[in-house]
């Protein structure tokens, strides 16, 4: 039920409401508290009572109106407020509604048309506790998808293995707070590393979950030594018992012996990753070691193919975000811009060429939005 204060000094303004107190109380209209002055209206707020409305006179000489809540000083006071005034002057009403009164009332009023009026402002005091509810809400679940965002960006690689030879960069920029991409870079023995590109069906916060376990279930078992191909079957397996429909990933894990160049690699589902160098050349397809993405079916096989990365050149794996990147007039920046890329900066350190194909798609896709997660690794061999 209300709490409703009523600020006046009118003597037939209290008499009025405590003829109808038993009608109100009847219809659950709640309790009413009178003060005769701004003195005593700051006290009763200053001492924390809570309303639920007040009524302000705005045209008697011992209250100030709605100003009396600017001389508030302990506590802030978010309620609605209904102007009492006893005559009809329009411009007084108006300065009173900039003030911030929600309705007012001229006396002497009828009951009915007081009843009308607090019924409205109950309603609208109610619209306004759940738009605060609402707002706070969402605040509290933004400022938790942040962090959760932060964290995903914290549990993509940091660092990467300090191996001789190697120049390693990666990076994933969401579509929204969160993403579905994930990129890693690990040592699986003393002679090799791992590196993986991973894009997982949908966007936001269910990809994101998905995501990281696809990521811890990889790397655990790609870090015990199974091998690209039997590394995705185990985890295909995993993530369809499961039993989370809609979702499924599609990946490339590939091992890099960088004393060698070797390179063992099986692709699920995913874009095949190209290898370039730093002569301007066309970047090169690494196709092969196919198989289906991950999370459908259980029972699936994949293959392993081999090739060798040669001193100078590179491997660049991606997500569709990449090539899927549409400019305003819907034209995607296509694989064939990619290569184009890829050869022009193909001669810079991992870093700058990863930051550098991220700068053209958005050269190219300005100004419209991105609608995809952009994720790419580059490793080099130096």
């Amino acid at each position: 039920m209300p709490r409703t204060l009523v600020i006046d000094d009118d003597p037939q303004t209290e008499p009025l409401f405590r003829k109808h107190l038993s009608r109100l109380r009847a219809q659950r209209q709640g309790e009413f508290i009178f003060a005769n002055s701004d003195a005593e209206a700051l006290e009763i707020l200053e001492a924390g009572t809570e309303f639920d409305i007040a009524l302000v006179a705005i045209d008697r000489k011992e209250i100030s109106g709605m100003g009396v809540f600017h001389r508030l000083k302990n506590r802030s006071l978010r309620v609605p407020r209904i102007a009492l005034t006893s005559g009809e002057d329009l411009a007084r009403i108006r300065r009173a509604m900039n003030d911030g009164a929600t309705d007012f009332l001229t006396k002497p009023f009828s009951f009915a048309d007081f009843i009308m009026t607090l019924n409205r402002v109950t309603r609208e005091v109610e619209r306004r506790r759940r738009n605060w509810r609402e707002r706070a809400e969402f605040s509290a679940l933004r400022r938790e998808i942040d962090i959760a965002g932060d964290i995903q960006q914290k549990i993509l690689p940091q660092q990467y293995p300090d191996r001789p030879g190697l120049d390693i960069h990666g990076g994933m920029r969401p579509a929204k707070l969160m993403g579905g991409d994930f990129f890693d870079v690990f040592d699986v023995d003393d002679d090799h590393i791992g590196f993986v590109i991973a894009d997982v069906s949908g966007k936001g916060v269910p990809a994101a979950f998905f995501m990281a376990v696809a990521q811890t279930l990889l790397r655990s078992i790609a870090t015990g030594g199974t091998g690209p191909a039997e590394s995705l079957a185990y985890v295909n397996r995993l993530l369809c018992g499961y039993h989370i429909p809609g979702m499924f990933v599609s990946v490339v894990y590939g091992t890099l012996n960088p004393s060698t160049g070797a390179i063992c690699y099986a692709n699920g589902g995913h874009q095949p990753p190209y290898v370039g160098n730093g002569s301007g050349d066309q970047p090169r397809l690494l196709e092969g070691g196919g198989g289906t993405v991950l999370g459908i079916l259980d029972d699936m096989e994949y293959s392993e193919d081999t090739a060798v990365l040669a001193p100078g050149e590179f491997i660049y794996l991606y997500t569709d975000g990449i090539t899927e990147a549409f400019n305003v007039d819907r034209v995607q920046f296509s694989e064939d811009r990619l290569e184009l890329s890829l050869a022009q900066h193909g001669g810079q350190d991992a870093k700058s060429l990863v930051d550098a194909v991220v700068s053209d798609v958005e050269a190219f896709s300005a100004p419209a939005e991105q609608h995809d997660d952009m994720t790419s690794l580059a490793v080099r061999r130096i």
